[in-house]
């Protein structure tokens, strides 16, 4: 098989496997993944702007900011100019939302567990490491500069 060809069969099969595990993780862990990594990100940081939000959760900034109204409405967020740049926005978790994640993270963990069964720690590290040259590759073909290495 031609490399052009297989290439595109792995571009699908990643896309198709990722479209899987969004809706495995949603349905086992009880939240949508860009809704999960918003929480994540305010959990390990705590109080964060939302510019900061975008970057480290890689969301566009108005995708970022209706995920933040929701979770505002549930009151799980709140958010609030920040007091030394007026031009700043910044989320917090309110104790609802911490209730949220401390319950979402032994689902996150046991998800993962049970995702990466059959997998060795080589084999885990073999595929972040391929990940990561795919998307060193997907950034150089759209024109746009490498990411820092992790």
């Amino acid at each position: 098989m031609p490399k052009q060809q297989q290439g595109l069969q792995v571009i699908q099969h990643m896309g198709q496997t990722y479209r899987v595990m969004q809706s495995a993780f949603s349905s086992k862990v009880g939240h949508a993944l860009p809704r999960w990594r918003i929480l994540l990100a305010l959990h390990e940081c705590g109080k964060c702007s939302q510019k900061h939000l975008a970057e480290r959760c890689r969301l566009d900034p108005a995708s970022l900011t209706r995920q933040l109204q929701a979770m505002q409405k549930l009151g799980w967020i709140s958010r609030a100019v920040d007091p030394q740049d007026n031009r700043l926005t910044n989320a917090t978790l309110t104790p609802a939302g911490q209730a949220v994640v401390n319950d979402a993270l032994p689902k996150r963990a046991a998800f993962f567990d049970e995702s990466l069964k059959g997998l060795s720690a080589a084999d885990v590290d073999t595929l972040n490491r391929v990940l990561s040259v795919l998307e060193e590759n997907f950034l150089r073909a759209a024109g746009g500069k490498p990411a820092a290495a992790p």
